[in-house]
């Protein structure tokens, strides 16, 4: 009896021994390029009881995935699908089973952070491609490694707990699962979350829904932080008018510019009066807001829209005369032309302060209109 037991014990730990040194071969294989092998040899150590608890193990296990989706060779990379996954998993695990000692955190601490960093950008793909179940997969991996950012890596390539909150709620805006985006958006709304088309979007949903006292919930709260917010502010104009209460939305803002004086809300109320296509009084509330802020971009290229719209508007009339009305069709035309210079004026305005694409195109139409080529090239896309 006791030579079977001696047999038995020898047996088992032999077999022991076996798996130990399956966690070996992982590095060794690993440093040979052998990734096949290495693979083989870490899946067999990561589901056996004496080396699974093992934080040696896990780290290598890590970085045998690691190598595999970092790797060029497709060939290499075809080993394992879902070797970002399995990589980060075995960083998280070692970590937490080397908690308390703490032997492998600087060997692993830059390797968790690529490996997260691998995971965001799959479950983005993820995301894109509608696998919702393996985009949430890849988005709980990377925020359980978030407690192991030792030296905010993650964090400079824009990880954070909040980040991963607003990629699910895009996840599932891409998946029209609308109870989904209300509940991510309602938890980003809680945390004060800095992205305006959040609200935007909620509102546009609400709308589509026919819940508009929710719309406008959604666009208030997003106005209490971006005041400012052009997007914002239209989609409330647009709800406004859309339901025949323009004069409501005037009077609101009239008594709001009572109380406090500032361009915004002269620009507000002049996007109104365009939308309604009063340009006159649009024209008179831009010229406030630049009286009170003479580099204001918005008001200097909405008042510059309102020119070339006016402009465009004598134009037509132009036009539309006939032939025997020459002498009035020139008046006309004349009128076109000073309206137009006056946007060229407000526009250049707007694009000293924010050099954008659309204001360079519209300037560069507007000169050739006015006969001023030279000048026009400056604008040439």
């Amino acid at each position: 009896m006791k030579s079977i037991i001696t047999f038995s014990l020898a047996a088992c730990t032999a077999f022991v021994m076996a798996q130990n040194n399956q966690v070996v071969n992982s590095y060794n294989y690993l440093k040979n390029k052998e990734y096949d092998k290495a693979k083989a040899a870490t899946d067999a150590a990561a589901v056996h009881e004496s080396t699974k608890g093992s934080a040696k193990m896990w780290m290598y296990r890590g970085k045998v995935y690691q190598a595999i989706f970092e790797d060029k060779d497709e060939k290499v990379r075809n080993l394992d699908m879902e070797a970002e996954e399995k990589s980060l998993e075995a960083f998280i695990n070692c970590l937490k089973l080397d908690a308390k000692e703490n032997i492998y955190k600087d060997e692993v601490k830059g390797s968790i952070v690529i490996s997260a960093s691998a995971v965001n950008r799959k479950a983005g793909w993820y995301s894109q491609e509608k696998q919702i179940e393996k985009a949430l997969k890849c988005y709980e991996l990377v925020e359980q490694a978030l407690p192991f950012d030792f030296d905010q890596g993650m964090k400079r390539n824009n990880i954070t707990k909040e980040k991963l909150v607003y990629n699910r709620y895009e996840m599932y805006a891409r998946a029209n699962d609308i109870p989904k985006m209300q509940e991510y958006a309602d938890k980003l709304i809680a945390m004060n979350y800095k992205e305006p088309k959040i609200y935007i979007y909620m509102s546009q949903i609400m709308l589509g829904a026919k819940d508009t006292v929710k719309a406008l919930s959604y666009i208030e709260k997003g106005k209490a932080i971006f005041d400012d917010n052009m997007d914002l502010i239209n989609s409330e104009i647009n709800i406004y008018l859309a339901q025949g209460k323009s004069v409501e939305l005037i009077d609101k803002l009239q008594a709001a510019i009572q109380a406090n004086d500032n361009e915004s809300l002269h620009a507000i109320l002049a996007n109104i009066y365009t939308k309604k296509n009063e340009l006159d009084k649009a024209e008179q509330e831009y010229l406030k807001a630049l009286e009170i802020k003479p580099d204001y971009e918005i008001a200097n290229y909405n008042l510059g829209v309102v020119y070339f719209n006016k402009g465009n508007e004598w134009n037509k009339k132009a036009g539309d005369l006939p032939p025997k009305e020459a002498a009035k069709a020139k008046e006309y035309d004349a009128k076109a032309i000073e309206e137009w210079k006056k946007a060229v004026t407000y526009l250049e305005k707007s694009y000293e302060v924010s050099p954008d694409k659309a204001t360079k195109q519209r300037l560069f139409q507007l000169l050739n209109k006015l006969g001023e080529p030279e000048k026009a090239a400056k604008y040439k896309q």
